[in-house]
């Protein structure tokens, strides 16, 4: 009776999952138990690999940091290591279970990069570098969700480097990465307004008039929403623009948490029914 319950479940999981997401079919024949398919802590281990290249008598460094999900619902680990992958450049095409295998992957192909694109464009100048460097980490956990914090940063050669911050939730009872489709689209605009003013009452501490001189759009009646996800944390949601994506660069990564009694309105029934949480302890 437990393993039909088991088979029956496992389908429903991956009709759920199947049109989404690619599946780790190694890590799928693995399957033991109902407790890797339903809602469950995500438990991680800390992954770091780093190494540099010498070339011109310029160095080039990488470093990536990872809190890999180790065991947990198997869809919810399965995305969440595939969206690592992607945003490390998504050409991994080994195991998903084998973050230290993942982890060397995107490093070999980082020095690489030095050595072929970034070192020979690099003006001979004594001392100049240029480095990468990733960080994940499980930034909040509940029994409904897990999100996960990104960034990068780095230089190759310029006036400055660049640095990129992000946020990723992820559905614990399936895996799904929640996006804007979680708010209702009759209410785009709206939220874009919230944003908006959200973002030039926590972000800018300067006057409204002094701030819109930094932005980078044309017409600033028209602002949009961040081009990333935003992500859910324990007091609000986070709306996040990289550099450059509505102001100068010295504007740096405009910001903001809207709290759960203001975007409620604007969700959808599943986007509310993660807004109904009860936090679990940290790992």
């Amino acid at each position: 009776m437990r393993k039909n319950l088991f088979a029956v479940v496992l389908l429903c999981a991956l009709a759920l999952a199947g049109c989404k997401t690619k599946i780790d079919t190694q890590a799928l024949n693995a399957l033991t138990s109902l407790s890797q398919i339903t809602p469950a802590d995500i438990k991680t281990r800390s992954l770091t690999v780093a190494d540099s290249v010498e070339q011109n008598h310029i160095q080039g460094t990488v470093k990536i940091e990872i809190d890999f999900p180790e065991s947990g619902n198997f869809f919810v680990i399965n995305n969440v290591r595939e969206w690592m992958s992607e945003q490390l450049g998504g050409t991994y095409e080994g195991s998903l279970e084998n973050g230290q295998k993942m982890m060397e992957h995107y490093k070999s192909e980082t020095l690489k990069d030095f050595r072929t694109n970034i070192i020979p464009d690099m003006p001979s100048i004594e001392g100049i570098s240029c480095y990468r460097e990733h960080y994940f980490a499980k930034s909040e956990e509940t029994d409904r969700y897990v999100t996960y914090y990104y960034s990068q940063e780095g230089y190759a050669g310029g006036a400055h480097g660049w640095h990129i911050s992000l946020g990723q939730t992820f559905r614990k009872s399936d895996g799904r990465r929640i996006d804007y489709d979680i708010f209702r689209e009759e209410m785009k605009d709206e939220l874009a307004e919230l944003v908006k003013d959200n973002i030039f009452t926590q972000y800018f501490e300067s006057d409204k008039n002094d701030m819109e001189n930094l932005l980078t759009m044309e017409n600033n009646d028209f602002f949009p929403l961040p081009v990333s996800s935003p992500y859910f944390t324990a007091d609000g949601v986070v709306f996040i623009y990289q550099q450059y994506e509505i102001a100068a660069y010295a504007a740096g990564l405009p910001s903001c948490v809207i709290t759960y009694d203001l975007i409620e309105p604007f969700l959808t029934q599943a986007g509310r029914e993660l807004v109904n949480i009860t936090h679990v302890a940290e790992n």
